[in-house]
């Protein structure tokens, strides 16, 4: 497995296996098992709402209801870590892809993709997959070829619970 067989699907879908924008925590706890770390800001009700596997995390609600609000896979580690279809293992893989290769696979799938100017500023540049939502951030320092830092969704809207 590579980085690209993750991203490209995610890409698609703005899903990754049970993680979605709408979901339950529990709904990934399920099939991931506990979260590896946890973030270090809770919300008003005591809660943390950052939950990591490795390199995916899983931002909820600030409320009890646990609500899945963004999905972010960190590419910009030397050895990512993700969690197998193996209960309580993981896989490894190299990180960093570079924005060629990221185009790629997504022109190869069908996914079409635009120029995302919010987030293209000094040292970085951006992408947006117009279908899933699912945003590409690339640092564009060292003049070399762009390399992808992060591939997340976010809904921006709150919901209503409680």
């Amino acid at each position: 497995m590579n980085v690209l067989d993750i991203l490209t699907p995610f890409a698609q879908t703005g899903r990754i296996d049970t993680a979605r924008i709408g979901a339950q925590l529990k709904d990934v706890t399920e099939v991931l098992g506990p979260p590896w770390n946890r973030g270090s800001s809770t919300g008003a009700d005591g809660l943390p709402y950052l939950y990591a596997y490795g390199s995916l995390e899983v931002a909820t609600c600030q409320a009890h209801c646990q609500v899945i609000d963004s999905i972010v896979v960190q590419t910009d580690w030397a050895t990512m870590e993700w969690p197998s279809r193996e209960p309580g293992q993981l896989e490894t893989f190299p990180g960093y892809p570079a924005y060629g290769e990221v185009l790629r696979a997504l022109s190869d799938a069908g996914c079409p993709w635009e120029n995302y100017e919010p987030l293209t500023l000094e040292g970085q540049c951006a992408i947006r997959v117009p279908a899933s939502g699912v945003t590409f951030v690339f640092t564009t320092e060292d003049g070399e070829e762009p390399m992808l830092c992060s591939a997340s969704v976010a809904v921006h809207r709150p919901h209503s619970c409680g």
